[in-house]
């Protein structure tokens, strides 16, 4: 009689739990519950961020463990979660020694390769790769000026003369603006707008569950980041042409220095790693950004009197500088 496959495979697959449980129990966690199996508590996470409200998660574990240390299950992955200043502590002081930087699954398959994701010294030599264009000298010499003239633009086009706004879209909308005219130079409306209208279904799919089937908050995301690549692949090959025939400058944006300059072992970077650090570098210049404006907005809404001695002493700035000066 033949004997069905999974009935061969079954004492494998006990031995493979019992060896997980042992080596479970052998990390010694701490308090804390995995939740159900893949899925762990990410659901209730996701809720919680949902309502706006994601510290809710946090507070809840702390308080039923009665510890600021505790273990969850996210995104598909067992995590240990600190809290508290001794907590935050421990971790930033302990980066490449007892720590690294982690991120879950669905980041690293979405952003691929690039400076968050990589570890070690390759991420070490893309830092000092890319310190010329993020130290505070940078943003003086290059940024302010391309910040207040899209700020100008912007707030003539979008916000002028309406009597409602909803802040929240045209704040992010802003942000990519210039997260796109200083990394890549693209100053198109309708490119970046359908760049943006591809970022904000990534976005969605970043902190999710890996879960590639259609209809998915992550297959959607992988979907906007092939066509988000595709775009960015050839913006890079235009520059790369741009640079050989010297009718674009090596210091003009990250782009042009990622292109032409090597790293100190004198390699240059492959097109997919820059367009993987660009696609970062639109993500973490924009999305934390218009996540931060809105706040402030909101916060001067709720104090009019604050509001008003921060509008007079902007005014009062405004009007000792000279036409055209812009720091």
């Amino acid at each position: 009689m033949e004997i069905p496959v999974y009935v061969l495979l079954l004492p494998l697959a006990l031995f493979i739990i019992i060896v997980l449980v042992m080596r479970r129990k052998r990390l010694n966690y701490p308090p804390g519950s995995c939740g159900w199996p893949f899925l762990g508590e990410t659901l209730k996470f996701l809720k919680a961020n949902k309502e706006g409200k994601p510290e809710k998660f946090v507070k809840e574990r702390i308080e039923k463990y009665k510890s600021k240390i505790f273990k969850t299950s996210l995104m598909g992955e067992t995590v240990v979660v600190l809290g508290g200043a001794s907590g935050n502590k421990f971790l930033f002081s302990n980066e490449n020694k007892q720590v690294v930087i982690w991120w879950p699954i669905t980041v690293r398959k979405i952003i691929g390769s690039c400076l968050i994701t990589t570890v070690g010294e390759e991420a070490k030599i893309m830092r000092k790769m890319l310190s010329t264009f993020v130290s505070p000298d940078a943003f003086s010499r290059l940024y302010i000026k391309t910040m207040q003239l899209v700020a100008h633009h912007h707030f003539m086009n979008y916000w002028q003369g309406k009597e409602k706004v909803k802040v929240y879209p045209l704040v992010k909308l802003y942000t990519f603006k210039v997260a796109c005219q200083l990394f890549i130079s693209i100053e198109d409306h309708n490119e970046v707008e359908r760049l943006s209208t591809q970022f904000n279904i990534l976005l969605k799919g970043l902190i999710s569950l890996p879960i590639n089937l259609p209809g998915t908050a992550f297959y959607k995301a992988m979907r906007a980041t092939t066509a988000i690549r595709k775009e960015l692949l050839q913006v890079v090959k235009k520059r790369r042409e741009t640079l050989e025939q010297n009718t674009a400058s090596p210091s003009q944006d990250i782009l042009s220095h990622l292109l032409s300059c090597p790293d100190e072992n004198g390699k240059y970077m492959s097109e997919l790693l820059i367009v993987n650090n660009i696609l970062l570098f639109l993500f973490a210049g924009h999305d934390t950004s218009s996540v931060t404006l809105t706040s402030l907005i909101k916060r001067l809404a709720e104090h009019p009197q604050i509001y008003q001695n921060i509008l007079q002493e902007h005014i009062e700035i405004a009007s000792s500088k000279k036409e055209g000066e812009f720091f």
